[in-house]
């Protein structure tokens, strides 16, 4: 049987998720963050937001500093962008966030 999904209506994390634009050199990386993208995958990311838009937004802490994201942001401003997309992700503490980070990574 498969699990059940949390109610966005019930769950204040979920229903309070909003996609704001922010000037992409006002975002700061993560200090810890380890991974690294090679010219050639910046380049990769940079073509498919001209190709297909940025459907992915950069995931930020209240400090703006990225919690996921960190290739988007580097493809963006290959582009030239001046706004990106962002979630700010409110009132997650470290041992919050780090799953977050870390799912993206996996998944995208």
């Amino acid at each position: 049987m498969p699990k059940p999904r949390p109610d966005p209506a019930s769950d204040p994390a979920l229903s309070s998720l909003e996609i704001i634009y922010r000037d992409p050199t006002t975002l700061k990386p993560h200090p810890r963050n380890t991974r690294t993208h090679s010219k050639a995958q910046v380049a990769q990311i940079a073509q498919s937001i001209r190709n297909f838009g940025f459907t992915n937004p950069i995931l930020i802490d209240e400090q703006d500093e990225i919690i996921a994201g960190h290739g988007r942001l580097l493809g963006a401003k290959a582009c030239e962008l001046q706004q990106v997309p962002v979630i700010e992700l409110k009132g997650h503490c470290q041992k919050k966030r780090r799953p977050q980070g870390f799912g993206a990574r996996i998944a995208g």
